[in-house]
């Protein structure tokens, strides 16, 4: 069996290319096909509904045990999504590999490699390890995207590439057994919730004697129950993706009008790097929900900064702002939800995440086409401050 860093490499990488497919998938419909908004939303949507689906129904045997089959099942759906989209040569063709097959493999490879993670690392580094898993992803997708805007890479490379991390991928991840690290997590939470009742029971004495004010007995008590409802990180990233994809699933359309389609790839490539150098440089701030509420809020200040984006250059520096802020909302509002929910039912958040996609991708376009896309940006404003809240 590999060790742990053999195989986190190597699903780190295999993460990293299933998100580089993702954004190269759609631009090439968008801007080489020259999808409308409508028919991108919709594309959009269903790529979250089919992960919804495979979510809710793979999801649970996944984490119970099956992450070797849910992985060898995501590599090989994967390869089919890129070979499917190469032999297309009109948008149907092209949204069946990227709503259909895609979103197939990413649900089963990112559940995968989220239980493996859980279970062979340590809970005290598992926000580390998410943190590094997000650097690569970011780091590789920028190269790839570069490399095509360059004409280095082209599709028949981005196949072959495929084949060959996908195999490793699916060979690599080691079994889970059993789910102890997670079952371990949960018994500690509860060890800590008893020690603080019987800390809160040994100073009863000393509060009717006199020497403990009722604000000081609730301080008290607080600090016994203060761990956040596991709904409240659910229902913020559902209202934070609808917002978010509200306005991202017709950005590529909105670039390409002011910088060209060239252009556009460039500015997704450059930006995900840089936003890689930037969430990195972050990794070290403590994750919570103060982070998440400042992250939020000063993504929604900065989505009507769009409107400016005339040039590469600012267009590089909106598309890190917005992917680094909501990069940290994601990663603090994550931990969050692992610390509440003991590290079970992983697929859940990501359920939610896909749901809050399909809303926020149908609005997007039905309102780009027949509104306008400024009403999208106020929407989307509106929608950010309250996740932000709710997180």
């Amino acid at each position: 069996m590999p060790g742990t860093k053999v195989w986190f490499a190597i699903s780190s990488a295999y993460l990293a290319l299933i998100s580089f497919a993702d954004t190269w998938m759609f631009l090439y419909i968008a801007l080489n096909l020259g999808a409308d908004p409508t028919t991108l939303g919709i594309a959009s949507a269903i790529w979250s509904a089919v992960f919804v689906i495979s979510n809710m129904v793979f999801g649970r045997l996944v984490e119970r045990g099956h992450n070797k089959a849910g992985a060898t099942a995501s590599a090989i759906i994967f390869c089919l999504a890129i070979t499917l989209l190469l032999r297309s040569d009109n948008v149907e063709g092209a949204l069946l590999a990227y709503s259909i097959l895609h979103p197939f493999s990413v649900s089963l490879g990112r559940t995968a490699s989220s239980v493996t993670l859980l279970e062979y690392v340590s809970s005290d580094s598992w926000t580390k390890y998410n943190y590094i898993l997000n650097t690569a992803t970011f780091v590789v997708r920028g190269i790839l995207l570069i490399s095509v805007y360059a004409g280095y890479v082209t599709g028949n490379h981005v196949l072959a590439l495929s084949i060959l991390v996908s195999a490793l991928y699916a060979l690599a991840l080691p079994p889970v057994v059993l789910p102890l690290e997670r079952t371990l997590f949960r018994v500690s939470k509860q060890l800590d919730k008893l020690h603080g009742y019987l800390k809160f029971v040994d100073v009863l004495p000393e509060v009717f004697e006199g020497n403990l004010t009722p604000s000081q007995v609730l301080e008290l008590r607080w600090e016994v129950g203060r761990d956040i409802p596991s709904y409240r990180p659910l229902l913020a990233v559902f209202v934070m993706m609808a917002s978010s994809d509200a306005l991202l699933v017709v950005l590529p359309v909105v670039l390409s009008g002011s910088i060209g389609r060239l252009g556009t790839f460039l500015v997704y490539g450059i930006s995900s790097i840089a936003s890689a150098v930037a969430v990195l440089a972050l990794s070290r701030v403590k994750s919570g929900r103060v982070i998440a509420l400042v992250a939020g809020t000063g993504r929604a200040l900065t989505l009507p900064l769009v409107l400016f984006v005339g040039d590469v250059v600012t267009g590089v520096v909106y598309m890190v702002l917005m992917s680094v802020l909501l990069n940290v909302f994601n990663s603090s509002n994550y931990s969050s939800y692992l610390n509440s929910s003991s590290g079970q039912s992983t697929y859940l958040y990501w359920v939610l995440a896909e749901l809050g996609s399909i809303v926020g991708s149908l609005i997007g376009g039905y309102i780009t086409s027949y509104y306008g896309f400024t009403y999208v940006i106020a929407i989307s404003i509106v929608s950010h401050l309250i996740a932000s809240v709710l997180a």
